[in-house]
């Protein structure tokens, strides 16, 4: 026996199945529109250091342009070092996951040292050896410090999230759509997009639909970075080319905090 009930229940399952996905879109739409909106500018940039002339005993510093295409932009300061035929080059950056950053441009990223305290100011730093995908090695300095005045913190620079690193692993990457590339090799060029997407959305899932802003820089902390320059099988390989990046890493630390106390906005604790 037919039952009415069931037929009008049938009736309805299509056009509340299309009412219901299309209420799925709008959300998503709108949601996305909203994760889309532009990072909120910072309020330290490299203008804030204007008359800024780090000093570090035995280094030649020489300030390098950075890539600062406004307030929105996550780099502030950088030196290129020397001392003799050694070179590095430190890097002040709104706090940002640099292990992880490398790593998605296929560095391959070792812990050396976890948060071992510097010399004056006791600047703790975690110490890397990073190698390319050609096997260039090179060591990298990392320490975490407070925006606010420069003090040193004791955080894990890997509990940071890390910021857009450059096509394709720019937050904001979109597929460019058909190409006579992607039409000759469809598949491959779809792991491409779907890898670069996943890889610009920091493997969140929430990102990866559109539906967060994609992770950025810290307000709040700041990355210092140090890295050797010296080519590989040169001076860089030995323990006293590190000690001495690592004496360049503290300086360069206790010159900023100097220089934000002499500018009265620093906190109460004296720099050695």
């Amino acid at each position: 026996m037919h039952d009415p009930k069931r037929g009008a229940s049938r009736t309805w399952a299509v056009p509340l199945l299309l009412l219901a996905s299309a209420g799925i879109a709008l959300i998503w739409e709108v949601s996305a529109r909203y994760s889309a909106r532009p990072f909120a500018p910072f309020t330290l940039t490299p203008a804030s250091f204007a008359g800024f002339e780090p000093e570090v005993d035995g280094w030649e510093l020489k300030a390098v342009p950075v890539s600062a295409y406004g307030p929105e932009e996550p780099n502030i300061l950088a030196f290129e070092a020397a001392r003799g035929e050694r070179r590095a080059l430190v890097r002040l950056v709104h706090g940002y996951n640099m292990p992880m950053c490398l790593k998605i441009k296929e560095y391959d990223v070792a812990l050396s040292k976890d948060r071992v305290p510097l010399p004056a100011p006791g600047v703790p730093c975690q110490v890397w050896r990073v190698t390319s995908s050609v096997g260039d090695t090179s060591v990298w300095i990392s320490s975490l410090l407070r925006a606010g005045d420069f003090a040193p913190t004791a955080d894990d620079v890997r509990s940071l999230p890390f910021p857009r690193v450059g096509t394709p692993d720019d937050p904001r990457w979109k597929p460019e759509g058909l190409t006579w590339k992607s039409l000759r090799h469809p598949l491959a060029e779809l792991r491409v997009q779907l890898r670069a997407r996943w890889n610009s959305s920091r493997t969140d899932v929430l990102t990866f639909l559109r539906l967060r802003q994609p992770a950025w820089a810290s307000e709040e902390l700041l990355t210092l970075v140090s890295r050797t320059l010296t080519p590989p099988g040169g001076a860089a390989r030995g323990k006293d080319w590190t000690d001495d990046l690592e004496s360049l890493h503290a300086g360069f630390a206790r010159s900023l905090r100097r220089w934000k106390e002499a500018r009265g906005t620093a906190g109460d604790a004296p720099v050695p």
